[in-house]
C-alpha cells in the first residue's frame, strides 16, 4: 500500500485539523463505500460546521435516505429543508438538507435552457425525453452535480456538504460530466439532429425500415409511435445543447476548484481502506483537492495492561470458566484494536498530507442530532 517513489509527495501537515481545511471550503464531497457511516459522518459535519456558525446545505445522492432521520426531518425531498438547530449554535448558524431528484432536476434544466413555454412544455411532456431523464447512464450523479451548481451559485451558504452515492460509483461521479458531454455530442444524437432526419420515408430508411432492430428496439423502449417521438425530441433539444455543455464545464471547473474538497470515509477492513487509497490516487491524478480519509468505527485500544486469569478469579462470582472467556475476550478486542491501529498507519502513509482521522466504534447508532453531536468531537482530533 505504500505510495509509489514516482508519485510527487507533498509535505505533510499534521497539525492542520479537519475544522482548518473546512474553512477554506465553499463545497465538500463526502464519498465512501456503503455501510461504513458516510451518511452520518456527512451529516455530522454539516452540523458541526452549522453550530460554529456557517450557513450549510448537506445534499444527499444516497438512496439509503438515512440523513432525513439523522437531522430530525420526517422527510427529505427536492426542496431545501430548514433543520432546527440545538442550543448553543453560534450567531448566524444554519442547517438545510436535501434529497437529490434526478427528474425534477433535469426538468428544472430544461425549463431554464428553453427559450419559451411552449418549447418547455413540449418537451417535458415527450415521452423520449421523460424516458431519458430517468435513465441514461450517470444520470444521476450528473443531476447531483448540476443540483450542487444551482446551490452554489445562489450564494446562501456558506459551505455545501454533497453525501454521495457509495466509492464504486465515485468514478462514475466524477466522469458524469464527461459522460453527458459525450451524450450530448455523440454521432446518434447529431443525425437526428440533421434537417433530413425527419419523420417519414427517408427517416425510416435510414434506420433500416419500418421492421429494422434500431426500430424494434427503440419501440420496445418507449412504445407506439416511438420515430415521432424520438425526431421531436432531439428537435426540441437542439436548442438547449450549446448552453447544457456550457454548464458541463463549469461543473467540470468546480470540480477542479481549491474550495471544493473530497473526503473519504472508510472502515479499517483491508478492502474499504484499499478503496479509500484508489480513490486519492484517482483525485491525485486529476488535481482535485483531497481533504483525507475519516476511518470509521476503530476498534480503541484498552488503556492499561491486560487483566489477568488470576485476577479475575480473585474476583466473586467469577468461576475459571468464565475468567478463562473474559481473558480470550481481551485478547482478541486488543488484537483487533492493534491491527486497526497498523492500518491507520497505512493509510496515512499512502495518501501524503491527507488527513487522517480515526473514529471509535460507538456504543450505540447514530441516526439523530443528539447522536450526531456525539460524533463531532472526533472529527476534531
Amino acid at each position: 500500500m505504500s505510495p509509489s517513489p514516482k508519485r510527487p509527495r507533498r509535505r505533510r501537515v499534521d497539525a492542520h485539523k479537519l475544522g482548518d481545511r473546512l474553512r477554506e471550503l465553499d463545497v465538500l464531497l463526502v464519498c465512501g463505500s456503503g455501510g461504513v457511516g458516510k451518511t452520518s459522518i456527512a451529516a455530522t459535519i454539516a452540523l458541526d460546521e452549522a453550530m460554529r456558525g456557517r450557513r450549510v446545505c448537506v445534499l444527499t445522492i444516497d438512496p439509503a435516505k438515512r440523513l432525513a432521520q439523522a437531522m430530525g426531518l420526517d422527510r427529505l425531498d427536492d426542496r431545501e429543508r430548514k433543520v432546527k438547530l440545538p442550543a448553543g449554535a453560534a450567531d448566524g448558524g444554519s442547517l438545510h438538507g436535501l434529497m437529490l431528484d434526478p427528474k425534477t432536476a433535469f426538468d428544472r434544466l430544461v425549463a431554464e435552457a428553453s427559450a419559451t413555454d411552449e418549447e418547455r412544455e413540449r418537451i417535458l411532456a415527450n415521452r423520449v425525453y421523460q424516458q431519458v431523464s430517468q435513465s441514461t447512464a450517470g444520470m444521476q450523479e450528473y443531476m447531483a452535480l448540476e443540483r450542487l451548481y444551482e446551490l452554489d451559485r445562489g450564494g446562501k451558504y456558506d459551505l455545501i456538504v454533497v453525501d454521495t452515492p457509495p466509492a464504486s460509483h465515485a468514478r462514475e461521479l466524477l466522469e458524469s460530466p464527461h459522460r453527458m458531454l459525450r451524450f450530448l455530442n455523440g454521432r446518434s444524437l447529431r443525425w437526428f439532429l440533421k434537417p433530413g432526419a425527419k419523420m417519414g420515408k427517408f427517416g425510416l430508411k435510414a434506420l433500416g425500415g419500418s421492421g429494422g432492430p434500431v426500430v424494434g428496439i427503440l419501440e420496445r423502449i418507449t412504445g407506439a409511435q416511438m420515430l415521432r417521438d424520438t425526431t421531436e425530441f432531439f428537435e426540441s433539444v437542439e436548442g438547449i445543447i450549446g448552453q447544457a455543455s456550457d454548464r458541463i464545464k463549469v461543473v467540470e471547473r468546480m470540480f477542479a476548484s481549491p474550495k471544493t474538497g473530497f473526503l473519504a470515509v472508510t472502515s479499517p477492513e483491508r478492502e474499504s481502506v484499499e478503496q479509500a487509497v484508489a480513490f486519492w490516487e484517482l483525485l491525485e491524478e486529476r488535481h482535485y483537492r483531497f481533504v483525507g480519509t475519516v476511518v470509521n468505527r476503530i476498534e480503541p485500544l484498552a488503556p492499561g495492561s491486560l487483566t489477568s486469569q488470576a485476577e479475575l478469579e480473585a474476583l466473586d462470582g467469577i468461576d475459571t470458566s468464565f475468567a478463562t472467556r473474559i481473558v480470550a475476550a481481551q485478547v482478541d478486542h486488543a488484537e483487533l484494536a492493534r491491527r486497526d491501529g497498523s492500518r491507520l498507519d497505512e493509510l496515512a502513509d499512502a495518501t501524503g498530507d491527507a488527513l487522517t482521522i480515526s473514529v471509535p466504534r460507538l456504543p450505540r447508532i447514530v441516526n439523530d442530532l443528539d447522536g450526531l453531536r456525539e460524533l463531532a468531537p472526533f472529527l476534531a482530533t
